[in-house]
């Protein structure tokens, strides 16, 4: 018995001894080259210096490949590709994995080609994110002016919020420069907050529930932002989205009710009210649109029989079959 005893803890020693090793063991080239490029990618992009550290990449890729908003803004930008063949000038679509390839190079051109070229050797679903990722830099190149503050927005943000970026677009990059000028400044009230929250927060948010979380932003907070900043409402957020929308990007009623404890009953009913008054306007329109179809076709169908008889040969065709009534019977 204290055999198997003294046995059966020299296997748990040495599972536990394998475990470290892993855990300490350097990746190889293979593992680390994926990282290393995206890294290089995505400072390539917003054009800072190579010092600047960015976080999450790999994980930030995994979740671009997880995201139908990624796949969407992928697919929208495929579709669009294509090439001629031959002298003849004929056009032809090719395969998603040549487009995304190209889009890469169209992106990417003021890269080091070292780069480019080992963005080419990455498997298609990384390249498929890196396209996002490239997006997502030139935004926010194009968001910010300066240098030093594009290195401070990357640091701080990392690359979740450049994947957010470059699935959103570029009124993402505004949003997230807002965000992050009022951490820096010290607008952002926090109570009874975890942990403290950070730009990348809403890049981990955005880039990893797409629609839904930046339909909610767009809904509720962008219109009422100083109350969320003002209150600690948009810090709880950013710490626990799942605890104030659902899958749609609407707000609970649980929500609701801690965004009453943060910002009061008249501000919180201001909000929710917002959304309520954007889903019941697009109804109306859907409805007013369902009710006016009909009078739409008629009077299409009037406007162009008008069009037409303005033409000679469409009243001959049209009056032919009654010409038999300008006709005198013989006698």
């Amino acid at each position: 018995m204290a055999q198997s005893r003294s046995r059966s803890r020299g296997y748990r020693v040495l599972q536990l001894e394998i475990a470290l090793l892993l855990c300490i063991w350097p990746k190889t080239p293979a593992q680390g080259q994926g990282a290393r490029v995206l890294d290089d990618l995505i400072r390539g992009m917003v054009r800072v210096p190579e010092e600047v550290p960015i976080r999450n990449a790999e994980q930030a890729v995994r979740d671009i490949e997880k995201s139908r908003t990624a796949r969407k803004a992928i697919d929208a930008e495929v579709q669009g590709v294509e090439r001629t063949i031959g002298e003849s000038g004929a056009t032809k679509t090719i395969s998603r994995a040549d487009a995304v390839l190209q889009l890469l190079h169209k992106t990417a051109t003021h890269l080091d080609p070292s780069v480019v070229k080992r963005l080419e050797q990455l498997d298609e679903g990384s390249r498929e994110a890196a396209l996002v990722l490239a997006r997502g830099g030139e935004q926010i190149e194009q968001t910010i002016p300066d240098i030093a503050g594009r290195a401070r927005f990357l640091s701080e943000g990392g690359a979740d919020t450049v994947a957010a970026v470059g699935t959103l677009g570029q009124d993402a990059a505004r949003e997230a420069l807002r965000l992050n000028e009022a951490i820096r400044g010290g607008s952002l009230t926090v109570r009874d907050a975890d942990r403290v929250v950070s730009l990348a927060d809403f890049g981990r948010i955005m880039s990893k529930d797409g629609e839904a979380s930046w339909m909610f932003w767009k809904t509720y907070v962008r219109p009422h932002w100083k109350a969320w900043l003002a209150t600690g409402a948009l810090a709880a957020y950013l710490a626990s989205p799942e605890s104030f929308q659902d899958a749609a990007g609407g707000l609970t009623e649980a929500g609701f009710q801690r965004l009453t404890e943060l910002a009061g009953a008249a501000t919180a009913g201001a909000i929710r009210g917002v959304g309520r008054g954007a889903g019941k306007a697009a109804e109306d329109v859907q409805k007013a649109l369902q009710d006016l179809a009909p009078h739409m076709i008629a009077g299409t169908f009037v406007l162009l029989l008008i069009l037409a008889l303005m033409f000679r040969r469409f009243r001959h065709f049209l009056m032919g079959p009654f010409r038999w009534l300008q006709r005198v019977p013989q006698s």
